[in-house]
């Protein structure tokens, strides 16, 4: 369900938004709705409202069109993340891999039942969630700053990092005093850019390293990300795309 969540519902007529809306309201329990007309006026609420979370959008609208708004959306770092669920008449075959070469999170075709739209969202929640939880393995020489509590000037080696938390390689006498549950930021450089990612943290796991148990000058740190504000986030999600690219570069030069 979206009770925490803020939705911007995009659509030229009143009627289809007002459908939506009751859908969303009291079937998805959103936490706030917000209206615009056309993806002009979507792109204004947007940069207003940088805590909106999902997108419901229709195709065919004057000003700017459905595909047009999909597209500023995936141009744009700072709101590229964000589910975008579009609600059309249009129901060929080409407009579905349009919006789909696009990046459209999921796509309706109207007159929609309320059953199909909450089957949707949930659809794509479950994919979101799944994708959350997806690690991504970074390069071996990427190094994790590490401020607060005992953890305070400690320099770790980054394994991998998803939308939930980080594992690292973290020098064992340095880290002798860390405990489950402490709570300390990492700050992570990003690859191309001047940017430092500032990610709030909590160990919740402190091991050998399973890959080289004998080892003891280092131990592995799992940590789960606290709440974070929008700006953070945005950082973090770009973070990892990049990374993602250049794991893909890679491959494909190795191929």
């Amino acid at each position: 369900m979206l009770e925490k969540d803020v939705v911007l519902v995009v659509d030229d007529s009143t009627t289809a938004r007002s459908a939506i809306i009751n859908v969303l309201r009291d079937h998805l329990y959103c936490k706030e709705i917000v209206e615009a007309s056309d993806g002009q006026e979507a792109l204004r609420k947007l940069r207003q409202r940088p805590d909106i979370d999902w997108i419901f959008c229709d195709w065919e609208m004057p000003v700017m069109a459905g595909d047009q708004l999909l597209k500023e959306i995936r141009d744009n770092a700072e709101t590229a993340h964000l589910p975008f669920i579009m609600i059309t008449s249009k129901s060929d075959r080409d407009s579905l891999v349009t919006a789909v070469q696009l990046g459209v999170t999921s796509f309706i075709v109207k007159p929609f039942t309320v059953k199909k739209l909450v089957e949707k969202v949930l659809l794509a929640q479950g994919r979101m969630e799944r994708r959350n939880a997806e690690r991504t393995r970074v390069n071996k020489d990427q190094k994790v700053r590490l401020t607060g509590g005992a953890l305070e000037g400690v320099e770790a080696d980054l394994i991998d990092i998803s939308l939930s938390g980080l594992l690292m390689l973290v020098p064992s006498l340095k880290a002798k005093d860390a405990a489950v549950f402490d709570a300390f930021k990492a700050n992570i450089d990003t690859p191309h850019s001047t940017d430092t990612v500032v990610l709030p943290c909590q160990t919740i796991r402190l091991e050998a390293d399973p890959l080289h148990p004998s080892r003891t000058e280092t131990i592995r740190l799992a940590a789960r990300f606290q709440p974070m504000d929008e700006a953070a986030r945005k950082h973090l999600v770009s973070y990892i795309e990049a990374i993602a690219r250049q794991t893909r570069a890679a491959a494909s030069k190795a191929n």
